[in-house]
């Protein structure tokens, strides 16, 4: 097959799966149908992936490893606003910039994760980042009372799991409803800054 060729029936196959995963979901996207809207066989759609749950992660993994990074690089961050003693920087190692760049980078992707994921091994997407935002805000607090910057009480950590979860639903809620650029930046730096002003007066900082 002529090298153009192969690359228009990927580009295809690419424009339709996002279009009907979007519309339907990953569930109720039948294949033969994706490949119907696409203008191909399905033996064509096999020789450029093994299945529609291939198509689905070639669209969601780029924003499911960059979110992951993104929480890794966060952590040394971390460690050092710790060590400086300066707690109330810990909500601005990952500001609203940082968030606001990730989701517009992968908007369609955050769509497909958080609205069409069912059936697939994405489908706890929000939980995932729930449980590592959790995780390292937790281990964070717990490093800074120990060091003595934090003498109120923290949160269980099923507290500090439902606050968590609170936040990071609040700012996917921007996928969701499909803000522009312009009210995404608007409604997530709103959105820090209110939990960063609640965590300030429940830790007496």
């Amino acid at each position: 097959m002529a090298r153009g060729t192969y690359d228009d029936t990927h580009q295809k196959i690419i424009e339709s799966g996002m279009k009907m995963f979007l519309a339907k979901g990953y569930e109720r996207t039948n294949l033969r149908d994706l490949c119907a809207d696409a203008g191909i066989t399905t033996g064509s759609f096999y020789r450029h992936f093994t299945g529609k749950e291939d198509l689905f992660a070639f669209f969601v993994q780029p924003a499911v490893d960059e979110v992951k990074k993104l929480f890794a690089d966060s952590e040394p961050l971390c460690r050092d606003v710790i060590r400086s003693g300066d707690v109330r920087r810990l909500w601005k190692v990952v500001d609203a910039d940082d968030i606001l760049d990730y989701i517009y980078r992968n908007f369609d992707r955050l769509k497909l994760l958080l609205k069409c994921a069912d059936g697939t091994k994405y489908s706890d997407f929000l939980n995932d980042v729930v449980c590592m935002e959790t995780d390292i805000s937790s281990r964070s607090l717990i490093a800074a009372q120990e060091n003595g910057y934090i003498t109120a009480r923290l949160p269980s950590e099923t507290e500090m799991h439902m606050i968590c979860h609170a936040y990071i639903s609040s700012v996917f809620e921007s996928v969701l409803h499909d803000l522009s650029r312009q009210e995404m930046e608007r409604y997530v730096s709103t959105i820090v800054e209110f939990f960063a002003a609640g965590s300030y007066k429940i830790l007496g900082l």
